[in-house]
C-alpha cells in the first residue's frame, strides 16, 4: 500500500467524511440525497479496490470504465432534479438518455473495456460540468436566502470546480501515460487535491440548516 503518494490515500478516504455527515445530518428524507450518498458510497468504494489492485490494471481499467458511467447517472440525476423547468428537465433526460446510448456504443466499438476510457469521461466530464453550471447560475440567479445556507450551492460548486478542474487530466490521459511515475504522480496530484476539496464543499453542503430553495 506504500505505491502512491500521501495525498492519494487522503482522497481516496475522504469521502467518508460527506458520508458520515450526509447521514447523520440531512439523513433519507429526500431522493437527492440518498442518490448522493450513494455515489459517495460507490466512489469511495472503487476508489478504494483500484488502490487495493494498483498492479493489476485490467481489474483498474475495468473498474473505471463502469464507474465513469455510475458517475453520470449519479450527478446526472441530482442536477437533473434541481431543475425548476419542466423544460430544462426535459433536456437534461433526453442528455441522460443520449449519453447512455453514446456510453454502450463506445464500449462494444472504439473503447473497449480493456482500453482507456477517456472519450466517454471526457464527454461526461464536459456534460457534467456544464450542467452544474447552468444550474449553479440559476440558483445564484434565484436565490432568496444566503447563498452559504443552501445544500444545492455548494454540491453544485463542488461539481464545477472538480470536473472542470480536472477535464484537461482525464482528456490527456492517453499522453500522460507515456510520461514518468513522477510526472504522472505530479498531474494526478492536481486530481487528489481537487477530490478532496470536491468532498469537503459536499460536507458543507450536507452540514446546511436549510436545504430547500
Amino acid at each position: 500500500m506504500n505505491h502512491y503518494p500521501i495525498l492519494a490515500y487522503v482522497s481516496v478516504f475522504c469521502p467518508l467524511l460527506p458520508i458520515v455527515t450526509g447521514f447523520f445530518m440531512v439523513g433519507m428524507r429526500k431522493q437527492e440525497n440518498i442518490i448522493l450518498i450513494l455515489f459517495l458510497v460507490s466512489a469511495f468504494t472503487i476508489d478504494s479496490v483500484t488502490t487495493m489492485f494498483i498492479k493489476d490494471s485490467l481489474i483498474n481499467l475495468g473498474l473505471m470504465h463502469v464507474y465513469v458511467f455510475m458517475e453520470f447517472l449519479f450527478i446526472m440525476f441530482i442536477v437533473s432534479s434541481w431543475q425548476e423547468s419542466q423544460k430544462m428537465k426535459n433536456i437534461f433526460r433526453a442528455i441522460y438518455v443520449l449519453f447512455i446510448l453514446f456510453w454502450f456504443c463506445a464500449k462494444f466499438t472504439f473503447e473497449p473495456f480493456n482500453g482507456l476510457y477517456y472519450a466517454t469521461a471526457t464527454v461526461s466530464q464536459v456534460v457534467l460540468a456544464l450542467a452544474a453550471g447552468y444550474t449553479l447560475f440559476v440558483v445564484i440567479g434565484n436565490r432568496v436566502q444566503s447563498l452559504f445556507n443552501r445544500q444545492q450551492f455548494w454540491v453544485l460548486l463542488s461539481i464545477v470546480v472538480y470536473y472542470t478542474g480536472t477535464l484537461a487530466i482525464i482528456a490527456l490521459q492517453g499522453i500522460l501515460i507515456h510520461y514518468s511515475r513522477e510526472d504522472v504522480f505530479l498531474a494526478a496530484s492536481i486530481n487528489w487535491s481537487l477530490k478532496i476539496i470536491f468532498n469537503i464543499l459536499i460536507t458543507v453542503g450536507f452540514l446546511c440548516p436549510q436545504t430547500q430553495p
